[in-house]
C-alpha cells in the first residue's frame, strides 16, 4: 500500500534531525582513472615513468543538504577525473620541464610530495574537503594502485 507524502515539517525533520550521514561513492564500482608517475628519489623500478590504472573509493561523512544529499556524486567524480590522464610528478622534477618543453604541460599534475597512492589519497581527501560543501565533516579516500597495493586515510 502506498505512503501519504510527507507534509513539509516531516519533510525537514528528516533532513535536519537525523545527525550526520555516510555516502560511499565506488564502494562496488570503484572510479576508475588512468594516470603516470614515478618516484623521483625510488631506488627501485618506481623511479621510471610509468603509469596505472587507479581505483579509487571515496566515503563522506556529513549532514543532509536541502537537496538531500551529503554531496553530489557528480561533484565527487567531477573533481576526481581531474586526475584522469594526467602525469603526476613532484614538484622540482625535471620531467615537469620535459613536459612543458614537449608542449604537454597541461598533461601535468605537480605534487609538493612523491606522487604515491598515499599521498594521492591524502591530496584527493584534502580537495573533497576543500570544494564540497561546509556540511561535509568527515572524507577517506582510497586509492588502490594495483591488487597488492592500496591507500587511505581519513580527513
Amino acid at each position: 500500500m502506498p505512503q501519504a507524502p510527507l507534509n513539509e515539517s516531516e519533510h525537514e525533520s528528516i533532513l535536519t534531525d537525523r545527525g550526520e550521514r555516510t555516502l560511499d561513492v565506488g564502494r562496488d564500482r570503484p572510479i576508475r582513472i588512468s594516470s603516470g608517475h614515478r618516484i623521483l628519489h625510488h631506488n627501485g623500478k618506481c623511479s621510471r615513468p610509468h603509469g596505472h590504472n587507479y581505483e579509487i573509493q571515496v566515503s563522506l561523512t556529513g549532514e543532509l543538504t536541502e537537496e538531500g544529499w551529503i554531496a553530489d556524486k557528480g561533484d565527487i567524480t567531477s573533481i576526481i577525473s581531474e586526475w584522469d590522464h594526467m602525469f603526476l610528478l613532484q614538484d622540482g622534477d625535471p620531467l615537469i620541464e620535459a613536459f612543458e618543453a614537449s608542449g604537454d604541460g597541461d598533461a601535468v599534475l605537480v605534487l609538493d610530495y612523491p606522487p604515491t597512492a598515499e599521498v594521492m589519497s591524502a591530496v584527493l581527501e584534502e580537495q573533497l574537503l576543500e570544494e564540497l560543501g561546509n556540511n561535509v565533516t568527515d572524507v577517506t579516500v582510497e586509492v588502490s594502485e594495483t591488487g597488492q597495493l592500496c591507500a587511505s586515510g581519513s580527513l
